[in-house]
């Protein structure tokens, strides 16, 4: 299948590895300081100027590419917590637990 915005092949292990690492922090609502304070750190370690408020939100800044600089700025916008719901025989406690992740074929 011919990729339709001629990118290159790209490898999703690495894609998946940061997905581990963002699943293993808790994150639920109004439990947002631990993956704010990963955020913070994964801009650091990437040399990227990051901000965080006492609300634990995060703005993370990456300069344009070589040869874009001119070109108009993006914004992207997420969240960083989730709806924590689970079975009533679940003994998961969202604050504290990671989240269990499986493969399957």
């Amino acid at each position: 299948m011919k990729n339709k915005l001629n990118l290159p092949e790209l490898e999703s292990k690495k894609v998946f590895a940061y997905f581990e690492e963002l699943a293993a922090i808790p994150h639920g609502s109004r439990n947002t300081r631990q993956i704010s304070d990963y955020l913070i750190s994964f801009a650091k370690e990437h040399g990227l100027e990051c901000y965080q408020d006492e609300a634990n939100n995060v703005v993370i800044i990456q300069e344009a590419s070589a040869g874009y600089e001119s070109a108009d700025p993006i914004i992207m916008q997420g969240h960083m917590d989730m709806v924590c719901e689970k079975t009533a025989e679940s003994k998961h406690d969202f604050t504290k637990d990671p989240i269990s992740i499986q493969v399957r074929d």
